[in-house]
């Protein structure tokens, strides 16, 4: 029996793409660890994999890895610093966390995000072979979310200080990682991205070891991890309004979207990731809120998505032909809303854009252009095309030529 383990930083949107990979390995009968904190114990369990737990460092939106680029509307030399020393913080802390609750329980695979430095630090030290995890926009040295949408100053006069911080820290490991392996973007490790190259900016320039295997959806029940089961509008389309799990305790935001679309002749789903509805005070009778929601149960009841344009809430969307209206924060955001734009999957609205009567107008227009419809079913076709779970655990096993189980 194989053993795998994942090595994912504690982010929803990192570890979300994960499980139904998780639960495909499995059900082909490997063995699957998954070092999570408290928060992600259930859905990795529930998955089918056993936990490894440990604690985080990472306390706050700004202590995210530099990869999830969880900033501003642009991505400075200060930012990548930051992003950097939290790395470094939460490395030296999990790092001996992990060894000794895996113990000898060493892994065959590790599959690892390449934006959490304890992962691909672990493997190098096992000896393991590695698959990268890639949550976001894949990158080379063609494109990159950090080249295309960064402000980044490389004579920083901290930069040669932090490098050297790093290539020390590397050193004290034990392995041959060096700072230039640790960040490049195209080192030869086969990579996983949960979404169709069609999807991808410049997808043809990427080598046959980036593997767009599209979204990997899980089975869903009906019920979230906080227990809230939703029931749909007879025979009526919703527009479904989102901010995410990060950056999203904007009751300012709902609010302009519940001034736009009250008495507009459509229900309206609100999902606050987590904030109190009764902070958006009485609602219309066509809205309501909700702290939390699975996105995946109302999606297929709807026709619009009003996102912050994540690429895992985007994946899901566009899964069940969806339009979007991205309304980004972040540059990660920003990349995705972008690629939506360019495609013609939908809308985007910049920040000097968004009122009540601009979000008016353009959930009407999405709603009603046909031209959009006909692109959305083109690209869901590229997305099922893509394989999903069964294919991103095919690279799995292929790339180190694990037997496979008659399935």
């Amino acid at each position: 029996m194989t053993h795998i383990a994942f090595l994912i930083p504690p982010l929803s949107g990192h570890i979300n793409p994960t499980l139904a990979v998780v639960a495909e390995l499995a059900a082909r009968g490997h063995r699957v660890s998954y070092a999570v904190t408290g928060d992600y114990s259930r859905p990795a369990s529930r998955a089918g994999a056993q936990c490894v737990a440990y604690r985080t460092t990472m306390r706050h939106a700004g202590d995210a890895p530099a990869g999830a680029l969880s900033f501003g509307e642009r991505f400075t030399a200060s930012d990548f610093i930051r992003a950097q020393r939290g790395q470094l913080r939460e490395a030296a802390a999990v790092l001996p966390l992990l060894a000794e609750a895996f113990g000898s329980d060493v892994p065959d695979v590790a599959v690892c995000d390449p934006i959490w430095w304890a992962g691909r630090v672990l493997a190098a030290q096992w000896g393991v072979p590695t698959v990268k995890s890639v949550a976001t926009l894949a990158s080379n040295s063609r494109w990159s979310i950090g080249k295309a949408y960064a402000s980044f100053d490389p004579t920083h006069p901290a930069l040669p200080g932090l490098f050297a911080t790093i290539s020390a820290f590397l050193a004290r490991t034990g392995t041959d990682l060096t700072a230039d392996r640790l960040l490049s973007t195209e080192d030869g490790i086969p990579v996983i991205a949960y979404h169709p190259r069609a999807f991808q900016v410049d997808g043809d320039c990427f080598g046959s070891h980036v593997h767009f295997v599209g979204p990997c959806l899980p089975e869903r029940t009906g019920q979230s991890d906080h227990g809230h089961a939703w029931q749909p509008p007879d025979g009526q389309r919703v527009t479904l309004v989102s901010l995410g799990t990060v950056f999203n305790l904007r009751p300012d935001f709902f609010g302009m979207c519940i001034a736009a679309l009250a008495d507009q002749g459509r229900p309206v789903v609100l999902s606050l990731g987590g904030g109190d509805p009764a902070g958006l005070g009485p609602l219309p009778p066509n809205v309501q809120a909700h702290s939390y929601l699975p996105l995946l149960e109302v999606l297929p009841h709807a026709d619009v998505f009003v996102s912050s344009a994540s690429l895992r809430s985007a994946m899901e969307a566009l899964s069940h032909a969806v339009g979007i209206i991205a309304v980004p924060q972040m540059p990660e955001q920003r990349a995705t809303a972008d690629r939506i734009s360019q495609l013609g999957l939908g809308l985007r609205l910049e920040q000097a854009e968004r009122s009540a009567e601009a979000l008016r107008q353009a959930v009407a227009a999405l709603s009603a252009d046909a031209r959009v419809a006909d692109r959305l079913r083109l690209m869901q076709g590229e997305m099922r095309r893509a394989g999903g779970a069964r294919a991103a655990a095919d690279v799995i096993e292929a790339e180190f030529c694990i037997d496979r189980r008659s399935r």
